[in-house]
């Protein structure tokens, strides 16, 4: 009978060592798995600043777009000659 509770002990021993061992294992998959989740939270908030940013230069880009179209309709109705007058000569009376 010693002998069997000897054995016993022993199997009880070394499934504690494949426990813990296993434990050990599992605790520094999840420790490693932790800083890729950081990690990976980093990067997302480093894109989404990299797209806010994109975002804003091109929100500025088509208001600057519209204010130059805005100021190129201006200067050319600035441009055009109010005293101008179409040519007075009359085309149906050319009898040629």
């Amino acid at each position: 009978m010693p002998k069997d509770l000897d054995d016993i002990y022993k199997k009880i021993e070394q499934s504690q060592k494949e426990r813990n061992r296993y434990n050990t294992e599992l605790s520094k998959d999840q420790d490693k798995m932790s800083r890729d989740i950081i990690e990976i939270k980093k990067e997302v908030r480093n894109i989404a600043f990299k797209v806010d940013t994109m975002l804003e230069i091109l929100n500025n880009f088509t208001i600057m777009l519209a204010e130059a179209e805005e100021e190129d309709l201006l200067e050319d109705y600035e441009d055009t000659d109010e005293t101008w007058a179409p040519k007075e000569d009359n085309f149906f009376d050319n009898d040629e």
